[in-house]
């Protein structure tokens, strides 16, 4: 039987020890240990706390339990690399938890904290973008001997580039070789994202480039992806030769690190294949797409992330329904439309003909808040609307019966939502399809309008129902809104 292949999911880990200092010309320097994680994140163990020296030569800690800033110098690989700390939370005198480290030099501040491109590579963009690039051409026994004739070639693939309002993204290509004498010959290839911005941009925006980047793979793949690495450049930070000698026209990469995964997450997930994913990037619009998507998603970014808990691998299953559920009422009022009942002039002279005539004074505020959404369209009408734009291919994402669907969903977010003694408990399983067939229908409503063709609808939609159960979610769905099981 086949071993299964596993993918890694995360940042590589280390565990260096070197100097640290509070970055002042004050600073003293301590001995220290600095452990990074993928999943635990990162620390900061010392000999002897961090202290800055006075003129007088007496050494003083600074109060407070945070520090934006501490730098180091650590054995990396056998390489001595200058390291910062950012946003360090102080546990006790001699231990710190950075929430983020920046390897390969020193940034005192946010404004120096500043970069002109990044390269960011996500463990399942490979099977994402799917361009195949090394082909066997020969495996045959070699005749009269105890041997094989193996012959590879690899052709990498062209980039792809396409502009978005603050720079250009490209899709580019690595390789690798990697050989174990006597054991092994092992050949890798890899695709990376680029972007290079048209000015120095800060690394908070940076990060939620990168972080969108990662939502979008996480919605086409369907599961939540995990960065392998994240690397900043600017031009004033050059490669250096041994002896400190800069290299010419050259940048050295600034290797970010943080923990970017759920606690508990395991070590290693099994690999996808480009089989197993629900929206392959040219299905989706190829690297042009992902450029619109940059453009479009800081606007719904909370959307996003409530939409992406269907995939955590840790969470109740009521909060799981309730953020997808939020997510979807949300792109619906974002990007469709806020949807208004009547005209607003004809809405606010009938809320004002009302508060006139039968609302006192002493009761006015409540009945402004009371009104404040009361020509917006309800849930009802929201859940609809996005049904009707997949057409008559809903029916494999939300089962025969709209009404029903639409019922059954109303009636677990109302009761989830108002808490009372009362209230029906639901069956968690159940729970959990009428989630998937939301995120499903909210999942497509969002890519089409960030590239999606509505002709690609078909083939997704096939892929997404050989996955899943209709008949199980409309039994699911007969039972949430308490109608008779279906013939």
């Amino acid at each position: 039987m086949e071993r299964q292949r596993l993918a890694s999911q995360g940042m590589q880990a280390f565990d260096s020890t070197g100097e640290f200092w509070l970055p002042s010309p004050h600073g003293v320097k301590r001995y220290g240990r600095l452990v990074f994680d993928p999943i635990e994140g990162a620390t900061l163990t010392l000999a002897d706390p961090l202290v800055e020296r006075r003129a007088n030569g007496e050494e003083y800690e600074k109060e407070g339990g945070q520090r934006s800033r501490i730098f180091g110098v650590i054995d990396h690989g056998g390489v001595s690399e200058p390291v910062t700390l950012i946003d360090s939370v102080q546990n006790n005198r001699r231990k710190y938890r950075p929430n983020f480290l920046l390897v390969g030099g020193h940034f005192e501040t946010d404004e120096e904290t500043a970069f002109e491109s990044v390269i960011v590579r996500l463990r399942d963009a490979a099977p994402w973008v799917n361009r195949k690039a090394i082909t066997v051409e020969v495996d045959s026994a070699v005749e009269g001997m105890d041997r094989r004739q193996v012959v590879c070639r690899l052709d990498m693939p062209g980039e792809n580039q396409a502009r978005f309002s603050r720079g250009e993204i490209t899709v580019v290509f690595h390789w690798s070789r990697d050989d174990a004498e006597l054991e092994s010959f092992k050949v890798t290839y890899w695709p990376e994202f680029v972007i290079e911005y048209d000015k120095m941009t800060s690394l908070a925006e940076i990060i939620e480039d990168a972080g969108h980047l990662n939502s979008l793979s996480s919605l086409c793949v369907d599961r939540a992806d995990a960065f392998i690495s994240l690397r900043a450049y600017r031009k004033d930070f050059p490669e250096v030769s041994i002896n400190g000698e800069p290299f010419y026209n050259t940048r050295r990469p600034i290797e970010l690190k943080a923990r970017m995964q759920e606690p508990g997450r395991q070590r290693e997930v099994r690999a996808l294949s480009s089989h197993d994913v629900i929206v392959p990037l040219e299905e989706f619009g190829g690297v042009q797409a992902i450029a619109t998507w940059l453009d479009c998603v800081p606007a719904i970014t909370p959307i996003v992330g409530s939409l992406l808990t269907m995939r955590a691998q840790s969470i109740y299953s009521e909060n799981r329904f309730l953020n997808v559920a939020s997510a979807t009422e949300g792109l619906h009022r974002a990007l469709i439309g806020g949807g208004e009942y009547m005209p607003t002039k004809e809405f606010d002279k009938l809320r004002r003909a009302i508060r006139s005539q039968l609302i006192p004074d002493v009761h006015r505020t409540w009945f402004n808040n009371l009104m404040v959404h009361a020509n917006d369209f309800n849930l009802d009408r929201r859940l609809r609307d996005l049904v009707a734009e997949l057409g008559d291919l809903s029916g494999y994402l939300v089962g025969s019966n709209v009404d029903s669907w639409v019922a059954a969903v109303k009636k677990a977010r109302n009761n989830l939502t108002h808490l009372d003694e009362s209230r029906r408990k639901f069956d968690g399983a159940d729970l959990y399809w009428l989630a998937e067939s939301l995120f499903n229908v909210t999942r497509l409503c969002l890519l089409l309008r960030a590239g999606l063709e509505k002709q690609g609808l078909p083939k997704i939609v096939q892929r997404i129902h050989g996955w899943s159960d209709v008949g199980r979610l409309e039994r699911a769905v007969d039972r949430i809104a308490g109608l008779p099981p279906r013939e």
